[in-house]
């Protein structure tokens, strides 16, 4: 009877520990179907090919030198060179490498220069407060390489290397509708730098900020001027 009841004990003692252990593996299995289900669907971006769309946005122009001047034999005291707001706008091809990793190509319209402002003009009768203002407009069309790193699913940063071709460089006294010089010859027929930028995008919108800074003198002059400035992107792509 004794060993009867030992028998039956130990028998019930295996299944419950079988159970144990079955109930563990379950357990574990489930955590990780719901750790990987966790991560899906909050850390992991959706699988994408190919994106494209276009762009455009202001570009603020930051003086980095002295634009060229004209030999005019004129003296002035005082030089000031101020930013240049301007407008762009471009297209963009997206090539995706991993979830996380993608190589973009742009081509973009991007308007250049400085504003800058001559007082205290010195002639052989003295000193006037003539005050003259021109405006160097630089015409690019610019080619940037960038990689593209996703934090998530909306926020990516990104750097890289552009090139230009000049399409054209005048020089505007006073307003938009003042008097244009062309001073295409005080200019190299290129550019060639770094960019760098944030953007989000939700859906088929997205929105960038990037800086460019010209890594060659553009100018003939012998004193250095370099192309630099920020833009505001705002655009639709398609794809993915």
């Amino acid at each position: 009877m004794k060993k009867n009841y030992l028998k039956i004990l130990g028998s019930f003692s295996l299944i419950f520990v079988l159970g144990l252990i079955n109930s563990s593996f379950a357990q574990e299995y489930k955590n990780q179907d719901s750790l990987s289900n966790y991560q899906s669907k909050y850390y992991a971006p959706e699988k994408k090919t190919v994106e494209w769309g276009f762009f455009m946005g202001p570009s603020w122009s930051i003086p980095s030198g002295s634009a060229p001047q004209l030999e005019t034999g004129a003296q002035f005291s005082n030089v000031r060179e101020r930013a240049r707001t301007t407008f762009y706008f471009g297209f963009k091809a997206n090539f995706f490498i991993e979830d996380r990793l993608s190589v973009e190509f742009d081509a973009l319209f991007n308007s250049m220069g400085q504003k800058t402002e001559f007082s205290g003009f010195n002639h052989e009768l003295g000193q006037s407060n003539e005050t003259v203002k021109y405006t160097e407009v630089l015409s690019y069309f610019v080619f940037p390489l960038t990689l593209n790193y996703y934090l998530n699913e909306n926020i990516y940063i990104k750097g890289g290397l552009y090139g230009a071709t000049l399409a054209g460089a005048q020089r505007r006294e006073g307003g938009l509708f003042g008097d244009y010089l062309d001073v295409n010859h005080l200019y190299r027929g290129g550019d060639f730098g770094f960019t760098a930028g944030i953007g989000a995008e939700a859906k088929v919108l997205f929105v960038e900020w990037r800086y460019s800074r010209g890594l060659v003198d553009v100018t003939f002059d012998d004193e250095k001027y370099f192309n630099q400035n920020i833009q505001l992107v705002v655009g639709f792509k398609f794809g993915g």
